[in-house]
């Protein structure tokens, strides 16, 4: 596995990835009415490029044929808004392989913290990084109540007294 920047040839793959990730892994944790909600706010592979090059730093994880298998956001306050694997990869480290940069990066940057909406299946995940629970959100996707967990993680710097 090997982490390097998006590049614009990446967004059909990441719209796949997304799509994979949630039919795949996210039975774990919401029925399939949710799931199928859930797997049907894919976007274009324009909004996709748009999204990915907003100016947030987007990591992609790559196998050795340079194929993405996951990807991982960070935007400039913070915010991790995606995380997703290929599910054949999942539990192989690549999440936490990606989440050492973006954390590496938000250090460099001084943030003071990181903050993300982690689903059932990512919850612990981001549990086991440090993060801690906030709050749950519950809400609807297209008429259907599916819910996530707002969770952040102190870094230490920036704030007063640090």
């Amino acid at each position: 596995m090997q982490a390097r920047l998006y590049r614009a040839e990446d967004a059909p793959h990441l719209g796949e990835i997304y799509v994979r990730a949630i039919r795949g892994l996210a039975p774990r944790g919401y029925d399939a009415v949710q799931v199928e909600a859930w797997a049907g706010r894919v976007t274009t592979t324009e909004e996709t490029h748009a999204r990915c090059s907003d100016g947030r730093l987007v990591l992609v994880a790559t196998d050795e044929n340079d194929t993405p298998i996951a990807f991982m956001d960070l935007e400039d306050d913070g915010h991790i808004d995606m995380m997703f694997c290929r599910p054949e990869w999942s539990g192989r480290g690549v999440a936490s392989a990606l989440f050492g940069r973006i954390s590496a990066v938000a250090a460099d940057r001084g943030m003071p913290r990181l903050y993300t909406e982690a689903s059932e299946i990512a919850k612990p995940v981001f549990g086991k990084w440090g993060f801690h629970l906030v709050r749950r959100n519950d809400m609807e996707i297209e008429g259907v109540a599916i819910h996530n967990y707002a969770m952040e993680k102190h870094l230490g710097g920036g704030g007063v007294g640090d």
